[in-house]
């Protein structure tokens, strides 16, 4: 069975032509993690939950379900398993991602409470099945009611359950959540993992592009597959550029505002916002390095405030323009702050 022959329940973050994780029979990079997860199921030392922390597009999800299909798979034929898993309709596994919407098309923005109690039938009705998997992708999504729910799960977890907890932004979990987990630690993957992975993923590029876009992904595949397939590159090398600029160049950033929030360019959006805060983090890490502390922490300071604004912005589906515009004058306001310091 090839990802393909098997249809999947569409989610929020697909790309369009590209197997997503329920569906890949194989991942690259993260044999350290695979060791330990399968080492500790197979000598009985398997923790109920399991918090896989890393940057968004590594591959944590990818890893989850291939460890479903290892335990799940386990004495079963594998690929009617395998089938199964890619189509959302193996009984002993629930994925639960940010939801569709009531109405019309698209997702909901955050993975609500009322997903997290799907759990609580989800472990009733399958109590005699043996092993119950519960993929909750990524943890990052939970409002505050969703991740006190799990939190109570946690807990008092059902027997022979598994809980395999994706999360890119480890501030963005609850310390009582992470406590209850065992962390395991996703490293990013080397532009040539990336770049073999473009190869079978996206067959019809060259191998120039894909060196290209595995070199700028910044250790994420889902971020190369964008530069890719669909021309985020520029998007990625313009923002960047922006971004570098000791003063805010209002003219080019108003032309990037409208590129990106266009109709259908909701992929370049979110490319221009990955980019941004990783040209800021690094800009705050380089600081720290050469021994500047202030700018360094008030950099920091300001990447963990616009993070919490850019998800308010989402989540209320606010002005996108204009959440570009006050990230590029918070930003020199933050750059003045610390130049005021020296």
């Amino acid at each position: 069975m090839t990802p393909s022959d098997t249809p999947t329940i569409p989610q929020h973050d697909d790309l369009d032509g590209v197997a997503p994780p329920a569906a890949r029979q194989g991942f690259v990079g993260h044999g350290a993690a695979w060791q330990e997860l399968t080492e500790a199921y197979a000598g009985g030392r398997m923790h109920h939950a399991w918090l896989l922390q890393g940057e968004a597009g590594i591959g944590k999800a990818t890893v989850a379900f291939a460890m479903a299909r290892h335990i799940l798979g386990a004495g079963q034929d594998g690929q009617a398993v395998a089938r199964q898993i890619a189509g959302g309709g193996h009984p002993g596994l629930l994925h639960l991602a940010r939801p569709p919407v009531e109405r019309g098309t698209g997702f909901r923005t955050q993975i609500t409470v009322d997903e997290i109690r799907r759990l609580t039938h989800f472990f009733q009705t399958t109590a005699g099945l043996g092993w119950r998997i519960a993929i909750i992708d990524p943890a990052d999504d939970m409002n505050r009611s969703a991740a006190n729910a799990l939190l109570k799960m946690l807990e008092e977890p059902p027997a022979r359950s598994l809980f395999l907890i994706t999360n890119h932004r480890p501030g963005r979990i609850l310390p009582t959540i992470r406590s209850r987990c065992r962390v395991l630690r996703f490293a990013e993957l080397t532009p040539d993992e990336i770049a073999r992975q473009l190869a079978e993923d996206v067959p019809d590029s060259t191998q120039d592009a894909r060196q290209a876009a595995a070199a700028s992904a910044g250790g994420s595949l889902r971020t190369a597959l964008q530069h890719l397939m669909s021309g985020g590159l520029e998007v990625s090398e313009t923002t960047r550029r922006l971004v570098a600029m000791p003063a805010p160049d209002w003219t080019a950033i108003m032309a990037l505002g409208d590129a990106v929030t266009l109709k259908g360019r909701e992929a370049a959006y979110t490319l221009m916002a990955q980019a941004a805060f990783r040209a800021v983090a690094d800009e705050a890490q380089a600081l720290a390095m050469a021994g500047d502390l202030v700018r360094a922490e008030r950099l920091a300071a300001f990447w963990q405030a616009e993070d919490a604004r850019w998800r308010e912005a989402e989540a209320f589906n606010l002005d996108r323009k204009q959440v570009l515009l006050t990230f590029f004058n918070g930003l020199a306001e933050a750059r003045a702050d610390s130049a005021a310091f020296h």
